[in-house]
């Protein structure tokens, strides 16, 4: 090959088809390795990073459509909550549940034997403490089951741990059951019910 060959005056035509060809093929090449194959994986990175946004989005909107039903809940649980706790006795009311009792007691027909005071599991709740109580009976079946009755007709406020049952004497129909009630008192610490922030 001489120097003259090399002369673009010197070249057919053939000649600059095929060096346009090859110049083609080849910017066609660096072309697809340097800017379209970076863009396709940049393209597809994006389209990730899309799908996770409208993932967000979509949740985005769902707990924005929710906050109503939420304030709405949040509302009732703050009105069940000062309706319960204006149910709930005080301290200085607990003398007057053991007299209700005793009067309970004597209603049901069974013989109130003694009574004493514990102290409950705090669960925790503002306001409120638990007193644990444990109370001996003897009566028959039938006024044992009526006390209990009375017992659990307070369940708003109190919660029966565990009831106790023993049998005096085996050898009657209707024999006289000793029973033991151990039970918790929730009472309302806090100021008055009514006046509960919202």
């Amino acid at each position: 090959m001489t120097l003259a060959s090399l002369d673009p005056r010197n070249w057919r035509q053939r000649d600059i088809a095929i060096g346009i060809i090859v110049l083609s093929v080849l910017l066609g090449v660096l072309w697809y390795f340097y800017m379209y194959r970076p863009a396709q994986e940049e393209i597809a990175q994006l389209e990730v990073t899309i799908e996770g946004l409208n993932a967000d989005i979509r949740r985005g909107e769902i707990a924005r459509d929710s906050i109503e039903a939420l304030e709405a809940d949040i509302a009732r649980l703050k009105v069940e909550r000062d309706e319960f706790l204006a149910e709930l006795p005080r301290e200085s009311e607990v003398s007057g549940l053991i007299d209700q009792l005793r009067l309970g007691a004597t209603a049901a027909g069974v013989e109130f034997n003694s009574v004493s005071q514990g102290g409950g599991a705090n669960e925790g709740v503002q306001d409120v403490r638990p007193i644990g109580f444990s109370v001996a009976t003897q009566g028959n079946y039938g006024q044992t089951m009526g006390f209990l009755d009375i017992l659990e007709s307070l369940r708003r406020f109190t919660k029966i741990q565990q009831v106790g049952l023993s049998v005096n004497e085996d050898n009657q129909d209707d024999p006289p059951l000793s029973a033991n009630y151990n039970f918790t008192v929730y009472v309302y610490t806090g100021s008055d019910a009514g006046d509960i922030e919202q």
